[in-house]
């Protein structure tokens, strides 16, 4: 399995992929879902903390090549999967209802998907952005692993504890799973592992259970804290 994982898209990707995130914002505003909103904020911070400056800036396990300045182009690069992951995830944490759960997964999987097809068939500007990350340096993926593990013992942890029912420990992770999932679908989907040269099932599945499920039961006992009415912002 290959620790380099590539994106190859056209500048009109960024463009359909605002237009996805003005509806998605726009919804959760109709909506008045404020603590969504705040949460993928939030996660942008974090998003830029970890991508730009540590992999980027940092490690150097981050490649970017393209006409856009990479300031600005990871402005974008960050905001998009953060926000839209972390306003998901709190939206399945709230678990209003079913109907929601269903309406907003379909939204969050179709929206991503279809971002990277109508950059594909609609050619507004190919102009070529390449994306790289060495998942290898600083032994990134073996880190996330780890923490994904610690992670689930954490919350075996807290089912003994009585504070978490074996089936929301088995829900958080599969939520923690379809996050990232989506990503790796869309990705797959529109062809923007292009240089992947073929799909990878292998890097695809561990990606998944991995990437997001390195914090989700962190996020959650976080969101639970700020949400006890001592703490929750009105």
């Amino acid at each position: 399995m290959s620790n380099i994982v590539t994106r190859t898209f056209g500048v009109d990707f960024i463009f359909f992929d605002l237009f996805f995130l003005l509806i998605w914002i726009f919804l959760l505003i109709r909506k008045k879902y404020y603590t969504p909103i705040r949460w993928g904020i939030a996660g942008w911070f974090i998003y830029i903390l970890i991508d730009y400056l540590l992999w980027y800036r940092v490690m150097g396990s981050r490649h970017y090549n393209g006409p856009i300045n990479p300031e600005l182009f990871f402005c974008w690069f960050c905001f998009s999967p953060a926000f839209v992951q972390f306003s998901y995830v709190i939206l399945m944490f709230e678990r209003r209802s079913f109907r929601e759960l269903l309406l907003w997964t379909f939204l969050f999987y179709s929206g991503w998907t279809l971002v990277g097809l109508l950059s594909q068939w609609i050619h507004l500007d190919d102009t070529i952005i390449r994306v790289s990350r060495d998942m290898g340096r600083g032994n990134q993926r073996l880190i996330m692993g780890g923490l994904a593990i610690a992670n689930l013992l954490a919350g075996i942890v807290l089912v003994f504890l009585r504070q978490l029912r074996w089936k929301d420990l088995a829900y958080l992770f599969i939520v923690g799973t379809l996050v990232e999932f989506a990503l790796e679908f869309s990705l797959l989907a529109s062809g923007i592992r292009l240089e992947q040269h073929q799909w990878d099932p292998g890097m695809m599945i561990l990606n998944a259970l991995i990437e997001f499920n390195c914090g989700i039961v962190t996020m959650w006992l976080l969101w639970r804290y700020l949400s006890s009415p001592k703490h929750k912002i009105q």
